[in-house]
């Protein structure tokens, strides 16, 4: 038995010696190292990279995957800039070929979600990009929906996401409706370049919006408010007057469903 003591020892060394190194944690790089970064009234929730190629949409079923992305840098993170908000954002940095430029991009409707087909643009044509829910994801709002007496059964009320149960959306969170109306962007804006400063070291040499809808409503808000945010916005189809833009909404509803099939509720001429 003494003859393979020596042997014996030699495995249980190696053996310990393969343990402590599978119990190591993978080794950080400059995108994980963001989940320690301290902004104010900021969650850094995630920080990953990812060099797949693809990813695929959280929350979608059947999967949506989008596919040829560059290598980037994942940062999702929680804003609260009252004890009311919660407003979502994400930046997405390209790892390699940045062009040194910062991209802000809007959403459309009522938001609630991440568009990451915009990210994805951004990310291909090498900025960093970043992108926001608007704040109002956590009232259970969606893109087309924002507040609902339920669906009650309608197939097409369902198909377009509308709730099975009444939600009261906006209503009554005035701070939220700040975060929707201007100050979700702003931050996201903020955030976002303080995130992509920490990642390259460097600040980006301009920094661009672009939105379209909601995303115009965006673009024109943070001309208007915070000018010094982007040295250049393209805003389409912008929604700047939401007074008339939902009364409008109202009485095309009212009209559609005051009047029987084929006929209208308007005088004729």
């Amino acid at each position: 038995m003494k003859r393979h003591r020596p042997y014996l020892v030699g495995g249980a060394t190696a053996l310990f010696a393969c343990v402590a190194i599978a119990s190591q944690p993978a080794m950080a790089t400059p995108c994980t190292n963001l989940q320690m970064l301290q902004l104010e009234h900021t969650t850094i929730t995630s920080a990953t990279d990812n060099t797949s190629g693809i990813f695929v949409v959280p929350g979608t079923t059947p999967p949506t995957t989008i596919t040829g992305l560059p290598p980037f840098c994942r940062v999702t993170a929680t804003l609260t800039p009252s004890s009311d908000s919660s407003i979502k954002i994400e930046a997405w940095l390209p790892e390699s070929g940045w062009n040194g430029r910062f991209l802000g991009t809007g959403g459309g409707g009522f938001q609630g979600v991440i568009t990451y087909n915009s990210l994805a643009s951004g990310i291909k044509a090498g900025f960093a990009a970043t992108n926001s829910d608007l704040g109002t994801g956590v009232s259970g709002c969606t893109p087309l929906y924002c507040g609902s007496a339920g669906n009650m059964g309608n197939p097409l009320a369902i198909a377009f996401g509308d709730p099975a149960a009444p939600t009261t959306g906006l209503f009554g969170h005035p701070e939220r409706i700040k975060d929707f109306g201007y100050r979700a962007i702003h931050l996201m804006t903020v955030r976002g370049k303080a995130i992509a400063n920490a990642f390259y070291q460097q600040s980006a040499r301009k920094a661009y919006f672009a939105g379209c809808s909601t995303g115009g409503q965006n673009a024109l808000m943070s001309a208007q408010r915070f000018p010094d945010d982007y040295d250049g916005i393209l805003a389409g189809a912008p929604a700047f007057n939401r007074t008339h833009l939902h009364m409008a909404g109202l009485y095309l509803w009212q009209d559609t469903h005051a009047r029987p099939p084929g006929g209208s509720s308007r005088p004729a001429r």
